[in-house]
C-alpha cells in the first residue's frame, strides 16, 4: 500500500490542495474555510474512461490494461466482490481496435443454470429441443468482431469448462442441435473474485481451462487499499443522483476514511445513495445523522464516539484504524502490515504506543 494522499476541494475557493498528512486533517484544515464542509461535487470526471482513477496502483493497472488492449491476449481480471472488475474489463475493450469492430457482450456465469450456459453461449438451432421453435444467436456470435466478458467465471461447473474449452482455443462452435459450426473472432476476458490458483488446486476449476483464459492477469486492489479515491467515488455518485451541489461533512468522510469497507465501491456507492435518499429537502449537507443506522457503529473512530479531537488526535486514530485494517488482512503478522504500509515494524509499534491492536473479524464477502 502506497503512502496515501487525499485531495480535498473546499467550498470556499474550489481549489484543491493535496494535503499529506491523512484524511485526520479534515476537521483542522476545513474550520479555516467557509462552513467548515467539503465541496465534492465540483470535482471533475478523472482518468481512462473511469470516473475515479488516483490511487497510483490503480493508474498503474490501467496503464497496463492500456497497453494490454492493442493486443488480443485473452484477459483474466482478479479482485474482490465490487472492486470495478466489469468497468476494467469495458475498458480494455474501448481503447482496443474491436470497440469499432464488435460489442462488449457481457454474462454472469452465476446467474445462469449450467443446463442453460451452453445454449446461452452457443445458441441453438430450431428443432434442437421441445420449445425450440426458431433458431437462437448465441453470445458466442453476438460478441463476433468484439470482447465476450465472462463474469463470475469461478462459478462456472467442470462440465461447462470442458465445453468451452475448444470453443476458445479455436473460436469455432457448434449450436445446441446443430452440425455446421459458425467461426467467430473475438477478444475473451474473465473476471472473478476467487482464488483461481487455489481452485485448480482443489480440483474444483480445469487447469487447462484456467491457462486458456489466463494468459495475463490485471488484479484490482480493494477499497480499503485506494482510500485517497474515497472523496472521488463519493462526488461521482452524488453527481449521478443530484443536480444540486451537495456537500459532505468531515466527520462523514473521516468516517468513510476509517471504513473497511468489505463490499467496496458498490457497498460505498450504496451508502452514497441512502444519504441522499434520506437527506432533508433542502438540506445541502450529508452529515453524520443520515448514515444508515447501524452500519459504522462498531467501528473505533473518535466521531462516534463524540469526541472532539484535535489535529494529533484524529491523526493518530486515523493511523491506529490503518494499521487495524491492515492486521485483518496480513493476519496479525507485523512484518507483514509493515511491508503492506510502506514502513518499518519499528514505525508500527511507534504508533500503536506498545498497545495490542488486534486485527478486526474476518471480511466475510457474500
Amino acid at each position: 500500500m502506497n503512502k496515501l494522499t487525499l485531495t480535498l476541494v473546499f467550498a470556499s475557493t474550489a481549489s484543491v490542495i493535496s494535503v499529506f498528512i491523512w484524511s485526520a486533517a479534515c476537521h483542522a484544515t476545513s474550520a479555516m474555510v467557509c462552513g467548515s464542509h467539503l465541496l465534492l461535487s465540483s470535482v471533475a470526471a478523472i482518468g481512462f474512461g473511469f470516473p475515479v482513477v488516483r490511487n497510483s496502483v490503480v493508474k498503474n493497472i490501467y496503464e497496463r490494461a492500456q497497453k494490454l488492449s492493442k493486443s488480443d491476449l485473452p484477459v483474466l481480471i482478479t479482485g474482490e466482490t465490487g472492486s470495478g472488475k466489469e468497468i476494467l474489463a469495458r475498458y480494455v475493450h474501448e481503447n482496443s481496435s474491436r470497440n469499432s469492430t464488435g460489442d462488449f457482450v457481457a454474462i454472469n456465469c452465476a446467474a445462469i443454470p449450467d443446463n442453460l450456459l451452453e445454449t446461452e453461449l452457443f445458441g441453438y438451432s430450431q428443432g434442437a429441443f421441445t420449445d425450440a421453435r426458431n433458431d437462437k444467436t448465441g453470445l458466442f456470435e453476438i460478441a463476433d468482431g468484439g470482447t465476450l466478458f465472462l463474469d463470475e467465471v469461478a462459478e462456472m461447473s467442470l462440465a461447462v469448462q470442458k465445453k468451452l474449452l475448444r470453443a476458445l482455443e479455436y473460436q469455432e462452435f457448434y449450436p445446441v442441435g446443430s452440425v455446421t459450426s459458425k467461426k467467430v473472432n473475438f477478444r475473451l476476458v474473465c473476471a472473478t473474485s476467487e482464488d483461481l490458483d487455489q481452485m485448480v488446486k482443489d480440483k474444483t476449476f480445469r487447469v487447462d481451462f484456467y491457462h486458456r483464459i489466463h494468459a495475463c492477469e490485471l488484479t484490482l486492489p480493494p477499497l480499503r487499499e485506494r482510500i485517497d479515491e474515497i472523496p472521488y467515488f463519493v462526488n461521482h455518485f452524488i453527481s449521478m443522483k443530484e443536480d444540486d451541489e451537495i456537500a459532505v461533512s468531515p466527520d462523514v468522510m473521516e468516517i468513510f476514511s476509517c471504513y473497511n469497507w468489505p463490499g467496496n465501491i458498490r457497498e460505498l456507492k450504496n451508502v452514497v445513495e441512502y444519504t441522499l435518499a434520506v437527506l432533508e429537502e433542502g438540506n445541502h449537507i450529508i452529515d453524520v445523522c443520515h448514515l444508515p443506522p447501524g452500519k459504522f457503529e462498531s467501528l473505533d473512530c473518535g466521531v462516534l464516539r463524540g469526541e472532539c479531537l484535535n489535529l494529533r488526535e484524529k491523526e493518530r486514530c486515523f493511523k491506529e484504524n490503518l494499521v487495524l485494517a491492515a492486521m485483518t488482512i496480513c493476519s496479525g503478522n507485523y512484518k507483514s502490515v509493515a511491508k503492506s504500509l510502506g514502513t518499518s515494524k519499528s514505525t508500527i509499534y511507534d504508533l500503536v504506543g506498545g498497545k495490542m491492536l488486534k486485527p478486526r473479524a474476518p471480511i466475510i464477502e457474500d
